[in-house]
Order: structure tokens, then C-alpha cells, then sequence
């Protein structure tokens, strides 16, 4: 760690880049089956960049092309448009670039944390280990390995930029860092929504930084923070037709209990990388007042302490975190492996920071500082080269399901109702959603049609290979059995989709899975379906079959 910090800044920013090349690379390249592919909600943005057309229509519609629902990230769109162009289908591309993106924004929080502590020379050292526990700590391998997560990744990029361009604005008073601070923030909300907590943010660090600093008109400055914020809400309004709401839902609900849930989950699941989200969760839907009690008992405690011992710089970097955190809370984590960390990744640079603060201020002198770094770094290697594992083992699982679909030698012009695919595959995705655009993208030929139903299975490394389900047929429809009882089976209770009614039977609503799906059909689609016009198309043994 001395040695880094001799470093010059372009050093240490290749030093990042090479580890990150190092530790997120794929092991072995396609020809060992470990390669890099795409998976799920991939295939569908690499669709829109192949099909939609460069219009100013862009800026006037939602990341599909729609006047109504779906999120407002022009942005990400252009970004898969242009690497689309430039790349067509070789996944290695993509990845590389996330990984050099992911690089960039480790840098990027090495100048951050540089800034913070510009007056204290003595903390030096935290830039330098916070940018690397940031490069790899473990809960970032969803938004490295998966595509689909761009839209946080680059949304994050140009958030550090324009906090980082306020602080020069602040410690320096000139217009420009202004103006390009300004410029960043539209460039992030253009991504992804969740860059509309800067305003928040920077409010914060003005209240511990500069509250004794005046500078002329820093009312209007941040007020143009707050006009920005409320001329992108109205367009999302406009465009979307929602004004704060998400995905999964159009509206915001008022669940505060739940969205405090939510964030304790995403402040433990920073140092527990998604070990102990199964516990957590079925704490939180058996006992969801008294998390709420402990949580709130703990957090006060704390910020009693820091109040008390002034210690500010730890309570605005903690905060920082939960305020980063702000337009995730409605979403939360998988409850039952690692998936959704990607909403934890701009948060995770404030959290990092304070937790090397927490130690340092413990007495701990700056070189055994240094050697507990190296230390830490060297541990969060071992849960990263799992996951990192994991997404490899998805990536394989994904390759493999595309290239099986020509084994099954079906006409071009096949009419299938897809159920059971897999969802993930212990919390990396592979292919929940966009199998008919990733057959319509790697077989020009393709000329079918897929239905797909929104129940699915939930792989894990152990039984990705084997025979899970099991059909049976009576006079209303299919029944689909869990080979050996077990809860695979995840999705919707019942729902009617495409004149199909199904449910999952003996549903577990702890961790939304079920071992039974009734499938009924309509009766002209029930005909079809017997006559073999219409076939259902399914996952058995790491492959598509269809029954």
C-alpha cells in the first residue's frame, strides 16, 4: 500500500484497470464453455439497439420506444445503439467495456474521496483503498457481468462527475465547474432515474463541508439543481406517465415500514454480500415491526454516538450512503440469494469510505491502516471469485439454451408457449425474459412466435443440469410437478396470459417459489396445442425441450 501511494494518478488509474481485467475477466474464453454471453433483459436492449432507428424520437419516448410506462433512460439506450453498431453480438466487447467503465468509476472515487479529504493529509491513504475495496468489492459482480445493468453503470459515472464537479465549484468559486457539474447531472438522470438523489446529496455535504464557507449566490446555484430535477420529473410524467414510479409498479405505494426494510437490507447486505438475505427476509415477512424497532433502534444509537463525539464526517458519509440508496428502497433485494445488488453500487463508495473512517479512528496508525486494507482486499477476493463464478456458470447455462433450440429442429415459423425457463441461477440471471428476441438475433432465419408465461424456474449450481419438472396431462390442461417436491417453481400465483390460466400450487410467499403449475388453456388453444400446431417449450436437464 505505500508503494501505491507514491503513485502518480494515470499509474494508479492503469493499476485499477489491470485488477480489474484481472479479477472480472472470463476464465478460459468461449472455446472452454466459460465465455462471456448475454443473458435475459440482455437480448432485449440489444434488440431495441438493432431495430429502433437513430430519430430525435429518442428524447420523446420511453428506452422501448413508448409514450406510456417503462423508464426514461434515453441515454442507455444510445449507448447500446452505439456499441450495437460497433459490436453486433460478440459479448466479450460489451463485458470489457463494463469493465473499464467500472475502472474509470473506481478512479473517479479516488478523486472523490481525495476531495472530501483534501484538508486532512494524515487520511490520505483512504482514497487510494477505498478506490480499490470499490473495484472489487464483492457486490458489484452483477453490474460488471451483467449488460443489462449498464444503465447504473453509466448513470454512475457521470453522478461522481457532477458530485465531484460541485466540490471543485465549491472549494474554488468558479462558474465552470458549475456549468459542467450541472451538464454531468443531466447526463446521469439521462441513464438512469436514479441520479435524482445528487440534489440531496450535495445538500448534505454543503451543510458539513462549507456551512462556514459562503459563496456568492450558492442559493441559485443549487437551485438549478432543483429546476434540472423537477424539468426531467415532468418529462418522465409526460412520457412514461409516472412521476416516481418504478418497473414493478406504475405508483408509489406508502409502505415506509417496507422501504426501511428495504434499507437495512441493502446496508447489511454491503459487508454480508448476500449471505444472510434468506434470514433477513423471513425476518422481515414474519416480523416486520420489530425489524423496524431494531433497525431504528440501532441507526439512533449510532447518530446519538456521532452527534455526541462530533464525529460529522462519519455521520454525513453513512448518510451519503442511505441517501444514494433513496430511489432503490422500492425495489430492495432478491430474498433469497445476491440478485439486485446493482442498486447498491453508487452507494457502496460512501459506505466503503466510512467504514475504513470507522477503523482508522479507532487509534489504528496509518501504516497498520494500510496493512488491514491489503488484508481486507485480499479476503473480499474469495466471495468475489464465487460470484464471479456464478455469472460465469450463467453465462454457459445461456449459451448452451440458445444453441440447444436448433436441436429441436422445429419449423421457422413455430408458434410455442414458453414456461419454465430459468429465472437465475443463484442470483445470476440467465433467461427469465427475451428468448424470442434472442433467437430472432442469433438465427436470422427465425421466423417463430413465443409466448411466454410468467412462471419460472430457480436454478441453483447443484441442480442446473437436472431433471426438475415433470408434465402430466388431464381433460382441463397440464399439470408441471417438481420432480422430487421441491419448491423450483417461481413467479405469479395465477394469472390468465394469452389464453392461458395457470397457477402455482402450494406456493411458499416467504420466498415466492411453488412446487406445482396447473396450466389450462383455452379450448381452441388446448386443440392447438393437442394437434401439435401450438407446442409448449420448456427447460429440462440445462437445455430447451418442448412438450
Amino acid at each position: 500500500m505505500l508503494k501505491i501511494l507514491k503513485l502518480k494518478n494515470y499509474q494508479f488509474f492503469g493499476l485499477l484497470v489491470f485488477l480489474g481485467l484481472l479479477f472480472f475477466s472470463a476464465r478460459g474464453g468461449p472455446a472452454s464453455g466459460r465465455g462471456w454471453y448475454f443473458l435475459s433483459d440482455d437480448w432485449h436492449w440489444l434488440y431495441l439497439a438493432k431495430n429502433r432507428v437513430w430519430s430525435w424520437d429518442i428524447f420523446m419516448t420511453n428506452y422501448e420506444g413508448l409514450q406510456v410506462g417503462g423508464s426514461y433512460n434515453p441515454l442507455s439506450f444510445l449507448v447500446f445503439k452505439i456499441f450495437y453498431n460497433l459490436f453486433h453480438l460478440k459479448a466479450g466487447f460489451y463485458h470489457l467495456v463494463s469493465i473499464l467503465v467500472h475502472s474509470l468509476n473506481a478512479y473517479l472515487v479516488f478523486i472523490l474521496v481525495n476531495k472530501i479529504f483534501v484538508q486532512d493529509e494524515t487520511k490520505k491513504y483512504l482514497a487510494y483503498s477505498t478506490a480499490i475495496l470499490f473495484l472489487l468489492w464483492p457486490t458489484q459482480t452483477e453490474i460488471v457481468n451483467w449488460l443489462a445493468a449498464w444503465p447504473h453503470l453509466w448513470a454512475s459515472t457521470f453522478y461522481l462527475l457532477s458530485f465531484i464537479y460541485y466540490l471543485n465549484y465549491r472549494q474554488k468559486d468558479k462558474a465552470k465547474f458549475l456549468g459542467l457539474s450541472l451538464l454531468f447531472f443531466i447526463i446521469s438522470l439521462g441513464f438512469k432515474e436514479n441520479a435524482l438523489s445528487l440534489p440531496i446529496l450535495i445538500f448534505l455535504w454543503e451543510a458539513y463541508l462549507f456551512s462556514k464557507k459562503a459563496v456568492k449566490n450558492w442559493s441559485w446555484a443549487f437551485s438549478a439543481y432543483l429546476l434540472l430535477l423537477a424539468a426531467f420529473l415532468f418529462l418522465r410524467q409526460l412520457i412514461t406517465g409516472a412521476l416516481f414510479g418504478y418497473y414493478g409498479q406504475s405508483q408509489l405505494d406508502t409502505s415506509l415500514l417496507a422501504y426501511f426494510a428495504n434499507l437495512l437490507a441493502f446496508l447489511s447486505s454491503q459487508f454480508t454480500f448476500g449471505v444472510v438475505n434468506i434470514w433477513f427476509y423471513k425476518f422481515y415477512y414474519h416480523y416486520l415491526d420489530l425489524l423496524f424497532i431494531f433497525g431504528a433502534s440501532f441507526l439512533s444509537l449510532y447518530f446519538f454516538f456521532t452527534w455526541y463525539y462530533k464525529k460529522w464526517q462519519q455521520f454525513t458519509l453513512v448518510v451519503s450512503g442511505m441517501i444514494v440508496l433513496l430511489p432503490m428502497l422500492p425495489l430492495g433485494l432478491h430474498h433469497l440469494n445476491f440478485a439486485g445488488e446493482r442498486y447498491m453500487y453508487l452507494s457502496s463508495a460512501f459506505i466503503i469510505v466510512w467504514f475504513l473512517v470507522l477503523i482508522s479512528e479507532s487509534g489504528l496508525s496509518a501504516k497498520k491502516m494500510s496493512y488491514l486494507c491489503i488484508i481486507l482486499s485480499v479476503v473480499i477476493l474469495f466471495p468475489l471469485e464465487i460470484k464471479n463464478n456464478i455469472w460465469q456458470q450463467a453465462n454457459t447455462l445461456s449459451r448452451r439454451i440458445i444453441s440447444s433450440y436448433q436441436d429441436l429442429k422445429l419449423a421457422p415459423d413455430v408458434k410455442l408457449i414458453s414456461v419454465g425457463l430459468p429465472d437465475n441461477l443463484s442470483g445470476a440471471e440467465v433467461f427469465r425474459n427475451n428468448l424470442q428476441q434472442a433467437l430472432e438475433l442469433s438465427y436470422p432465419n427465425y421466423k417463430g412466435e413465443i409466448k411466454t408465461l410468467p412462471a419460472y424456474l430457480f436454478l441453483n449450481t447443484k441442480n442446473k443440469n437436472d431433471h426438475l419438472l415433470k408434465w402430466r396431462q388431464d381433460a382441463l390442461g397440464w399439470f408441471v410437478e417438481s420432480v422430487d417436491g421441491q419448491f423450483v417453481v417461481t413467479g405469479q400465483t395465477s394469472i390468465i396470459k394469452d389464453n392461458v390460466y395457470f397457477e402455482l400450487w402450494n406456493y411458499n410467499y416467504q420466498n415466492y417459489t411453488a412446487n406445482l403449475m396447473r396450466l389450462m388453456p383455452a379450448e381452441e388453444l388446448k386443440q392447438q396445442l393437442l394437434r401439435g400446431e401450438v407446442k409448449w417449450l420448456t427447460f429440462d436437464r440445462g437445455r430447451l425441450i418442448v412438450y
